[in-house]
């Protein structure tokens, strides 16, 4: 029996549509063209890692975070396709802000790992393990709270949702997949009873610069000034980073949240009967070619789907100038 490695973004691949899917995991091409939104995501994703590193244990100055930080996002901008200086200084201000946020609360928590892989057995709702299908992912943290010795997951995310208490965004991690899986993956680590994950999510800035008023648009006073909402001049990195500083400062909560996420052992065994089906339906899928077009998935996110013009018959999924095939599916991982 070939064995199948099943992660959260495999899970969500194969459940927004098989095609994809088929394209991605079973056959290994990668699109070459990259997100702005996706990309966005590593680099801030990079810089959390390192801030956190430099709250693990005693080995580096925690006041070295945010510098920390900065230079990850540095380095992960310079493999970047689609930022430009005012995506650049989004993230930096962000990372700022959340350094600002969170460096006084972290004296509550002892870290103790960070981008922490596991591989283990999927186990079903009964208990049992599952033949031939290997549970994999990677926690970005785990900590101890200091106040009670419990531990928890720390995951993070970027989200340009609404991020207020009560909203849909928090109302879905009810039944979320990965925060089920992380418990299972945290127990093969062998690091305690795990009490929850500790959603910790940054929001998007939509924001870009300003640009100069067409000189046929604009429109003066009688004292021969432009109106108010109109400009003469481009508005300079410089001037964009303040005005999104202080929109952060202003109202800080759209930017920065935290909840704790829970377990009951029902919701948990729901969710592992939930897993095994849908890799049980990979499998036979697999085994008989099937592959079926989801069109409902072809501009989720607001943006087209990687393979979009493959199944439009515009592309061919071996263009090399379009796609790479992977050797490991699952780079991620390993990274």
């Amino acid at each position: 029996m070939t064995r199948l490695v099943l992660t959260n973004s495999r899970l969500r691949a194969f459940q927004e549509c098989i095609r994809k899917h088929q394209y991605r995991y079973n056959e290994g091409w990668r699109s070459l063209v990259a997100s702005e939104s996706l990309e966005f995501g590593t680099v801030m994703h990079a810089g959390l890692e390192a801030w956190w590193k430099a709250h693990q244990g005693c080995l580096m100055d925690p006041r070295m975070a945010l510098s920390d930080a900065l230079s990850a996002i540095a380095k992960a901008i310079g493999s970047a396709q689609t930022f430009d200086d005012a995506t650049r200084a989004k993230a930096e201000v962000l990372m700022m802000g959340y350094d600002a946020r969170w460096s006084g609360a972290m004296a509550e928590y002892e870290v103790l790992a960070v981008e922490c892989a596991f591989e283990t057995s999927l186990t079903k709702a009964d208990g049992r393990k599952a033949r031939g299908v290997r549970l994999a992912g990677k926690l970005d943290a785990l900590v101890r709270k200091r106040s009670d010795g419990s531990i928890w997951i720390v995951e993070h995310k970027t989200s340009g949702a609404d991020l207020s208490p009560g909203s849909t965004y928090w109302s879905k991690l009810r039944t979320d997949s990965q925060v089920s899986a992380y418990f299972d993956g945290a127990a093969s680590l062998k690091v305690g009873e795990i009490a929850g994950v500790i959603y910790d999510v940054l929001g998007k800035l939509a924001q870009r610069p300003y640009k100069a008023t067409p000189v046929e648009a604009r429109k003066y006073t009688q004292g021969g000034r432009l109106y108010a909402n109109q400009r003469e001049n481009d508005e300079t990195i410089e001037e964009f980073r303040l005005r999104i500083a202080e929109a952060i400062t202003a109202e800080p909560d759209a930017y920065y949240q935290r909840q704790e996420v829970i377990r009951l052992d029902a919701e948990i065994a729901a969710s592992r009967a939930d897993m095994h089906e849908a890799a049980q339906l990979i499998q036979i899928t697999g085994r008989k070619g099937l592959a079926p077009r989801s069109v409902s998935a072809c501009h989720a996110y607001g943006r087209p789907c990687s393979y979009l013009e493959v199944c439009e018959g515009r592309a061919s999924i071996d263009d090399d100038t379009k796609f790479q095939k992977l050797t490991d599916v699952h780079p991620e991982l390993a990274a």
